[in-house]
């Protein structure tokens, strides 16, 4: 990772890296992508209208491509830089924002889900986000608030809309349009206000690294132009998951806290 890039990280909690990965890769990961979408396999969840596909959980237990590309050398040694040390995946999914029918995506800090719902002792990982089509403002690109990644969440700057419901068996209330754990409108003013709000834009290609504790939400997708994004969140080995009495399935959390070796995965 360029040394700018890893001080733009710890800076602002997030960096955006343009021609990641090339048109060819791109393009084959797009196919992929359509034919999960096509699937009918456990960890997909769609939108309200029950037919737009909103994320795929786990498409790396469906496809080799998405198993090799976690540990894809350029991806791995980005990881590193960024947590320093021997990194395991937490958690893969594809959130396919469909034309005209994506749906928002609430407030909220990644890490709290993690540490309340799968046991993750720190913040000590991040998501990538690969574009697999171009991010504009029209079509629902994530919204971040910089340099919130050390901010410390509290249960009482969050609402729980299903009250104590579990996470395990009830996976998908921690991945719906109603997320489980809602940031207050005060919270996140006083926030934005002091931090501001930048908009996560830039071509297929592009990989967008933010912190798991960085705040961030996005838009419905209200334009003709699909958003698509591959997620995949590294933590380190040392930070392994603690037990919890209900575990989410291990396609929206792992308890594989193997250290990833580099593999070709193009």
């Amino acid at each position: 990772m360029k040394h700018k890039d890893l001080e733009l990280y710890q800076k602002q909690g997030y960096v955006i890296v343009d021609e990641f990965f090339d048109n060819n890769e791109v393009t084959l990961l797009n196919e992929h992508t359509c034919a999960l979408m096509a699937c009918d396999i456990e960890g997909k969840v769609l939108e309200d209208n029950g037919q737009s596909v909103r994320s795929i959980n786990g498409p790396h237990f469906h496809s080799e491509l998405f198993r090799n590309l976690a540990s894809d050398g350029r991806l791995l040694r980005h990881a590193k830089a960024i947590l320093g040390g021997e990194v395991y995946v937490h958690q893969y999914k594809i959130n396919t924002k469909q034309a005209f029918n994506g749906q928002s995506w609430e407030w909220h800090s990644d890490y709290w889900f993690w540490k309340k719902e799968d046991g993750m002792p720190e913040a000590k990982a991040f998501t990538a986000v690969i574009f697999l089509d171009d991010v504009n403002e029209f079509n629902g690109p994530m919204l971040l608030v910089p340099e919130t990644q050390h901010d410390e969440l509290i249960d009482e700057v969050h609402s729980r809309p299903y009250g104590d419901l579990d996470g395990g068996d009830n996976w998908a209330i921690t991945t719906s349009k109603d997320l489980k754990y809602r940031l207050s409108d005060a919270y996140l003013r006083k926030k934005i206000e002091t931090k501001g709000i930048v908009s996560a834009k830039g071509q297929r290609g592009s990989v967008l690294f933010f912190h798991s504790n960085l705040l961030h939400c996005s838009s419905a997708n209200s334009s003709p132009w699909d958003r698509k994004g591959i997620f995949i969140s590294y933590s380190l080995v040392s930070n392994a998951l603690h037990e919890v009495p209900s575990p989410r399935p291990e396609f929206m959390a792992s308890r594989d806290f193997t250290a990833l070796t580099e593999v070709s995965a193009f």
